[in-house]
């Protein structure tokens, strides 16, 4: 039973490992979008003191994408725990207090589908969520950088 019980632990500890990066990817985004609203009005401010151009244009386009997709990853997912938790009710139904003449599960089995249930949730996360939410990361990152890199050039043509 032992064997079970530190395989859950373990699949557990994944899930919470993968909700840590789920915050961690949030909190950089937060971070680059600080820095790209510091960007736009420092470098903005400066490009857009006379007049404005294409060049600002473009810049300001790709601030409103980069924002976009920031906020993207920054929408507060509506679904809170699901994927990280089992269900108390099916676990109680169909392990602790079956229907009919079936036999409550043992601890192991117990142990065991959990850890089952908790891969297939880690798996299901990753391929839904998080890789998703990664690529949008690196998008924003593209995005904040082609930002500054128009803002600068607009600031050299002048």
């Amino acid at each position: 039973m032992i064997s079970y019980e530190v395989v859950y632990t373990e699949a557990i500890r994944a899930l919470d490992l993968q909700r840590a990066a789920f915050d961690g990817l949030r909190a950089r985004v937060g971070f680059l979008l600080s820095a790209s609203t510091i960007a736009t009005s420092f470098l903005g401010g400066l490009a857009l003191q006379d007049s404005s151009d294409a060049g600002s244009w473009v810049a300001i386009v790709l601030f409103v994408a980069f924002g976009a997709v920031a906020l993207r990853l920054l929408w507060p997912r509506a679904e809170g725990a699901d994927g990280f938790t089992a269900t108390p009710s099916i676990v109680i139904g169909e392990y602790l207090e079956p229907e009919g003449d079936k036999e409550p599960a043992s601890l192991e089995e117990l142990y065991r589908d959990l850890a089952l249930f908790a891969e297939e949730a880690h798996n299901r996360n990753r391929d839904a969520h998080l890789l998703p939410l990664t690529n949008f990361f690196r998008i924003a990152i593209v995005l904040l950088t082609a930002e500054i890199v128009a803002w600068v050039v607009d600031l050299g043509v002048r």
